[in-house]
């Protein structure tokens, strides 16, 4: 059944995502966000925000009360033309003391580089710094002090996650595999626009200037088992899971065939239960110029025999374009031998 779950999540998430990005099936939708697709530049925030959550063994011991306080928060700018992304990622975590995360990161779609700026190492806030020090016996504040002329420069993602793993990545991979995830996205938001184009008008109403879409446990499992049986052998798919779970491809298509059969199953089971109650609201909130300027997915997941009990929301909210900051130049970026300097403090600190 965690499975069953897992999979619809992704599959509602997905869904929330679509609608953000592609005219709706039904007439409503499609007068909502058909300028959407026009803006070559935008900005745009996301938040997910657990609203109750119960009865869940692996979140046993921690406090519902800081969980539901708690919060994942993404802004990002977009500009299309010169395909640049800036985004500022945020988690506040709720309870007492409340911690606050935030970084950054520069991406660049033409060269597939990310970057990310030191300074966010530099300015975590206190009790951040207090976690990570008790973590590490002090070593994060003791190597960030040895390191302070590295403020202002720039981390390049590709580069680190060599020299940390020692392996060599070859950026032609990198953009095959970017290629791939795109194609999936592709596959995914037409499969998503013919299943809700299959949905009887009923499911779409409008209240008070707002368009609000209801789909049930039945028609969500559908949605998962339509996505599970869209990739159940789609190569982009398998070479990406390959690559993740460092299998080879034959080992992948057999590995995934087989937890998707076993999703499909699970799938089965959710409709079946009397006892799960499984459903999402959807909001939209049309703006003339935007097409949306704010969406509200509702998500509610309650088991009775299991006692268990989720229920978060999905907020986007599309802002006037706020305009992306100077990327990093060559000269802002950390150079392998600045990189391996870090490392080598890093050891050594963990010594002492």
């Amino acid at each position: 059944m965690k499975k069953a779950i897992i999979a619809l999540t992704l599959i509602v998430l997905s869904v929330a995502i679509f609608l953000t990005a592609c005219s709706s099936p039904k007439s409503e939708f499609m007068a909502s966000f058909r300028n959407i697709v026009k803006n070559k530049q935008y900005t745009a925030t996301f938040m997910l925000q657990p609203k109750a959550i119960s009865g869940f063994e692996a979140l046993d011991r921690l406090n519902p009360e800081a969980l539901t306080a708690s919060n994942l928060t993404v802004k990002t700018s977009r500009d299309t033309e010169r395909d640049l992304t800036y985004s500022t990622f945020g988690i506040h975590i709720g309870g007492a003391p409340t911690m606050d995360l935030t970084a950054h990161s520069f991406q660049n779609g033409s060269t597939g580089k990310t970057f990310v700026p030191v300074n966010d190492f530099f300015e975590t806030a206190a009790p951040v710094t207090n976690m990570l020090d008790l973590a590490t016996d002090s070593v994060y504040s003791k190597v960030l002090s040895e390191n302070e002329d590295l403020k202002g420069k720039y981390i390049d993602l590709l580069q680190t996650l060599q020299n940390v793993t020692g392996q060599v990545i070859d950026e032609n991979t990198v953009d095959e595999q970017a290629d791939q995830l795109q194609a999936i996205e592709g596959k995914t938001a037409f499969l998503l626009y013919k299943k809700l184009n299959s949905l009887d008008k009923s499911h779409y109403q409008t209240v008070n200037g707002t368009i609000k879409l209801t789909l049930n446990k039945k028609e969500l499992a559908e949605l998962a088992n339509a996505w599970l049986e869209e990739f159940h052998s789609n190569q982009d798919f398998i070479s990406i899971y390959a690559e993740i779970a460092g299998l080879t491809e034959s080992q992948a298509k057999e590995g995934w065939e087989n937890r998707s059969s076993e999703m499909q199953d699970a799938l089965k089971s959710l409709i079946q239960n009397k006892k799960i109650q499984l459903s999402t609201i959807m909001t939209v909130y049309p703006d003339s110029d935007k097409g949306v300027k704010k969406l509200v997915m509702a998500f509610d997941y309650a088991n009775q025999d299991k006692q268990q009990k989720l229920k978060f929301d999905f907020t986007m909210n599309l802002l006037d374009f706020e305009k992306i900051p100077t990327p990093p130049t060559k000269e802002d970026i950390l150079t392998k031998k600045e990189l391996d300097n870090v490392m080598t403090d890093i050891i050594r600190a963990q010594r002492k």
